[in-house]
This record gives structure tokens, C-alpha cells and sequence, in this order.
């Protein structure tokens, strides 16, 4: 058959160069038949040389009866030339094989008697290949979907590649600035900023900031601009990762915001001052009501029954702890525009304290609370501004009298620290959550009684008592445990605190 017509060849010495090829050669006739083939051939393929001799090349490599098309063979056959290309083999039962071909003419004269035919088994590395292309594919549609553009530039700041977003933001296609550096998209007044960014990424990672950059149409844009560099695994930056974030809608409602911020200012501005005003007209009587219902009860106006004494008791009461709602209001309007003023002196805290309880004695004698004072003889004197502390005291009292329960205990507690008296105040009440333990001091902020019960109050009380606390120089803060009550501690300096003059 075929091999018949290989007579002319040194079969032996040809057999011998052939075998020491590492790449398949197959020797074909001009029927396709193979007529010589070696060893790496017959490995690959698995057969012994008796068995393939004369066969058809494709019924032997595909096991199939169809010629390959195109076909490399049947075109050194025809024209006489050498042919090199990528090809791909369907075998039966569906398995594919990918190979790396050439064909070379054997000619006698003007006439191709013989093709060899070399291939090498490369369908491991197109698979690999293949897989990488399809990642590509995926990592390119992630890339164009991030709403974000992103550019890949080389270690130079040359574009390597942009997404879909790169070439929207700017305006131009990813083939158009491939190759070109990424100072493109700046301003020409900042043309050292793009050399400058890379190096300012590669001594840190990674370089962040916010400018304008330019468009292909020349029109500017405010973006956040983000450099990451990608080493390999010895650490050598390969690339850079180019982030690139339009703020122009952000920006746009920044200015919306403030602008909005500012109506809402001189709203609250507006607002404030009609609390201030309408708070201070109201305090004016309520101070007329305060001091005439005492004179009355003082009996400078002629004599009272009990039942009268009695009616003016609410009345003075109620007016007093109306006027103190009143002033808290106008307390923390002067807290927030810094316009609280402190008159420091020299303080004795006892008096302060028998004096709130004395006021306070008929909230107390209604509920049957008990309360323990321990108040030492020598506590030291206070720098203070009296009349505040006056109002830190009775309103923390006020509370604890608040939230004990009838019969319930108060304790009062002063004594000396280095520098500071230290004042405490507890009561035997329900008691305030951990979680909530940091909100006592919030504007509005209102502690239950117990659950889901509320004692009511403007929520302003302890928020002035930590201003005025801390403006005078001392500490406040409050302990509890559930079931077990509330205590309030606060200090206060016992030296002249600068910046707190003496009035």
C-alpha cells in the first residue's frame, strides 16, 4: 500500500530522526495514508506502528472516516508550501483535542510526494487557556457592572485596559487610550499630580484623594480618585488599579444639604429665640406668683385656716416647680449659645443642700420617704457659682425623690476628695438599665419609673446639670442596678479652677 511508495527513502535512517523528536510525525502519501510515523506518535495514540501503517491519518488521530477542515496537509499538497497553525480534533464520544500543527512538503522536483505531518498534544494548556479566557470574560462583566470606573495601568501609569464606566465617565473607548498615560484625565495645570499619585501608591499601598479630572470634551468633574498597586510574589509592583468615583451627584446634593442646613439653623434659630422670649415673659409672673403665695403662707397678709394653708401649699408647689421647668428651658438656650454665665466663689456645701431639702420637704413628707444625710463638719469649701449648683442639686434630688417609691430611702453623701468634693445622691428605686446608663445625659433623654411607665419631665434636667458640672470643672456620672436604685455622684473643685475667675 502507501508504504510501498516510500522505497526511495533511507527508511531506516529517517526511522531514526524521527524517534528522537519529542513531537508526534506522522509521514503521509497523497491519499492521506500514513506511510512512516514515530515513537511519540504511536505513544501518543497508544498503538503499535503494524496497526496504524497505511491508514488514513484522520481515521487514525480523529477515529473517525472524515477529513479535518480546513485541513493543513491537503494545502502543502496542493501548493507545494509549509503550513503551521492552531487546530482542534472532534474525537468520538464527544472529547475534544487541541493541537499545535505544521506540515512540511517532501518534493520530488516541481512535485509533493509526501507531507510530513508534526503535531504536539497541547489540549491541557488550551483548556487552561480557555478557562482563563472565560474568567477574563467574567472578571471584565463584574468590572463593567461595578458602577464605578476602573482602569488597569502598567508600572509607567500607562492604560493597560478601562471598564464600560471608564468609557462613559470619560467619553472615550477603551482602544483609544490603551497605551496612553493615565495623566490623560487630568487638568493640564496639575500635569506632575499623575507621576506624583503612583508614587505616593507605591510607598504606601495605596493613594486616595478627591479632585477635578477632565473628560474627553474637556469639561471637568469632581471624582474621588483611588491607586492600588499589584506586586507579585516577590513583591515588585506589576500594575496599578485605578478607581475612579464621579462624585458630581454627591457634591450637588452636599449643596442641597447645606443650603437646607442653613434654613433649618435660622429655623431653629427663630425657634429658640421664641422659646427664650415666650419662656422668659412666662417666668415673670410665675416669680409674682412664687413670692406672694409664700407671703401669704408667711401669714404677712393677715391669718389663714388650715384649709387655706393647705391650698396654698399646691399652689406654691406647683408654681415653684413650674418656674423650674420654665428656667431649665431657658438654661440650656443659654448652654448651646455659650452664653451662660458663672459667678465662682468661695462655697460652703451644707447650706446649699439643707436648703434644697427644705424646699423639697413636702415632696418628701408625701411620699414617706426617709432620708439620710451625712454630711461631715470639716467638708472642705467649693469654688463655685452657688446659685447653679443650687439648681444641679435640686434637680437630681428631685428626681430621686421621683423615682422612690413610697417609704422608700434617700441617701445624701458629701465628702472630701484631693482637690474635689465628691457629692452623692441615691435612691432606692427601681433602678436604671445598663444600656441606658449613657443616655441619662442626652438632650430629651426620660428614665422610666419602671416598665413602660414614664414619670414625665422635660428630658432637660440632667443635661443642664452635666453643663454646668463640667463648666465649673468638676465630674458627673451616675451608678444603678435594677431593683437595687440610682445613685447621681458629682464633684466639685475645692481650688479656684483657671479660666473660672472669682465674682
Amino acid at each position: 500500500m502507501g508504504a510501498d511508495k516510500l522505497s526511495s527513502f533511507d527508511k531506516k535512517e529517517l526511522q531514526s530522526v524521527l524517534d528522537g523528536i519529542e513531537e508526534s510525525i506522522v509521514v503521509l502519501d497523497d491519499e492521506y495514508r500514513i506511510v512512516c510515523m514515530n515513537t511519540a506518535f504511536c505513544g501518543w495514540l497508544k498503538h503499535k506502528k503494524k496497526r496504524i501503517l497505511g491508514e488514513y491519518c484522520f481515521s487514525v488521530i480523529k477515529d473517525q472516516p472524515v477529513r479535518c477542515n480546513p485541513c493543513i496537509v491537503r494545502e502543502s499538497f496542493r501548493t507545494g508550501q509549509y503550513f503551521e497553525t492552531f487546530h482542534s480534533h472532534d474525537l468520538r464520544g464527544g472529547k475534544k483535542v487541541y493541537h499545535e500543527t505544521k506540515s512540511y512538503p517532501i518534493k520530488t522536483g516541481d512535485e509533493t510526494k509526501f507531507v510530513i505531518y508534526m503535531f504536539k498534544d497541547i489540549t491541557e494548556r488550551a483548556l487552561i487557556e480557555e478557562k482563563v479566557r472565560e474568567l477574563n470574560k467574567f472578571k471584565k462583566k463584574i468590572l463593567d457592572n461595578a458602577g464605578i470606573a476602573i482602569n488597569i495601568l502598567d508600572p509607567d501609569g500607562m492604560i493597560m485596559s478601562t471598564n464600560m464606566w471608564g468609557e462613559k465617565l470619560f467619553g472615550w473607548a477603551e482602544e483609544d487610550i490603551t497605551g496612553k498615560s493615565h495623566g490623560i484625565f487630568y487638568r493640564e495645570e496639575d500635569e506632575l499630580y499623575p507621576q506624583e499619585h503612583l508614587e505616593k501608591a507605591l510607598e504606601n499601598g495605596k493613594h486616595e484623594c478627591e479632585m477635578n479630572l477632565v473628560k474627553n470634551d474637556k469639561s471637568l468633574f469632581p471624582a474621588n480618585l483611588s491607586i492600588s498597586v499589584i506586586e507579585d510574589d516577590d513583591g515588585e509592583p506589576i500594575a496599578f488599579i485605578e478607581i475612579i468615583n464621579d462624585m458630581t451627584k454627591l457634591k450637588k446634593a452636599e449643596q442641597i444639604i447645606k443650603k437646607q442646613l442653613t434654613k433649618l439653623k435660622e429655623l431653629d434659630a427663630i425657634k429658640e429665640e421664641y422659646f427664650y422670649s415666650t419662656s422668659h415673659e412666662l417666668k415673670t409672673p410665675l416669680t409674682t406668683i412664687v413670692s406672694l403665695t409664700k407671703m401669704l403662707m408667711a401669714e404677712k397678709a393677715g391669718k389663714i385656716n388650715d384649709k387655706q394653708k393647705e391650698i396654698l401649699d399646691l399652689i406654691y408647689c406647683d408654681s415653684k416647680r413650674l418656674r423650674g421647668a420654665i428656667q431649665r428651658i431657658l438654661d440650656i438656650s443659654k448652654i448651646e449659645a455659650g452664653k451662660m454665665v458663672y459667678h465662682v466663689q468661695e462655697t460652703d456645701v451644707s447650706p446649699l443642700l439643707i436648703d434644697i431639702m427644705s424646699t423639697l420637704k413636702i415632696l418628701v413628707d408625701s411620699k414617706q420617704i426617709t432620708v439620710k444625710k451625712k454630711i461631715p463638719k470639716d467638708i472642705p469649701m467649693v469654688f463655685v457659682d452657688p446659685e447653679r449648683v443650687h439648681l444641679v442639686l435640686d434637680n437630681i434630688i428631685n428626681n430621686a425623690i421621683k423615682f422612690t417609691p413610697q417609704k422608700g430611702k434617700i441617701r445624701i453623701i458629701a465628702s472630701s476628695l484631693k482637690d474635689e468634693v465628691l457629692v452623692e445622691i441615691s435612691d432606692s428605686g427601681e433602678g436604671i438599665p445598663q444600656s441606658d446608663l449613657k443616655k441619662v445625659f442626652e438632650k430629651y433623654y426620660q428614665v422610666k419609673s419602671g416598665p413602660g411607665e414614664n414619670v414625665g419631665g422635660s428630658g432637660l434636667g440632667l443635661v443642664i446639670c452635666k453643663n454646668i458640672i463640667e463648666a465649673l470643672g468638676g465630674r458627673i456620672w451616675c451608678e444603678s442596678e435594677i431593683g437595687k436604685g440610682t445613685s447621681f455622684k458629682f464633684t466639685l473643685p475645692t481650688v479656684n479652677v483657671e479660666g473660672k475667675p472669682e465674682d
